[in-house]
């Protein structure tokens, strides 16, 4: 029997205690990452998660759910990781492409500029 601390398990106060910790971690040091970090870190976490209920699942169907969660955890945030990562570098591409794109456009607005004096310089007479 679990020891008691008002109405729940004093076990079950401890891991929504560390649980808060880890999120508000998670949090609080984004303030400080790269976007990169962000959301690779992001990713890792939405992965474990996700891989943690899916391994308890698993694990619960074959008679140890810990040890499940436990491995679904750890390769759901590896996985997760991974595709942070990949997507923020599709993201980084997509806006220098963009960006390369806006460039390319100012310069051939200037080209024709340039072109326009040129011609208006050639039609009028010399002084």
């Amino acid at each position: 029997m679990h020891a008691s601390f008002g109405k729940r398990p004093v076990r079950r106060r401890t891991r929504l205690a560390l649980t808060t910790c880890f999120v508000a971690t998670l949090a609080l040091g984004g303030c400080t990452m790269s976007e990169t970090q962000q959301r690779t870190t992001t990713g890792a976490g939405i992965g474990a998660a996700a891989g943690a209920a899916g391994g308890a699942l698993i694990g619960a169907a074959t008679g140890s759910p810990g040890t499940g969660a436990a491995i679904g955890a750890a390769s759901g945030a590896v996985v997760g990781g991974a595709g942070g990562y990949i997507y923020d570098q599709n993201v980084k591409r997509s806006d220098a492409e963009s960006e390369a794109d806006e460039l390319r456009r100012e310069n051939e607005q200037l080209k024709q500029q340039q072109q326009q004096q040129q011609q208006q310089q050639e039609q009028q007479p010399a002084n």
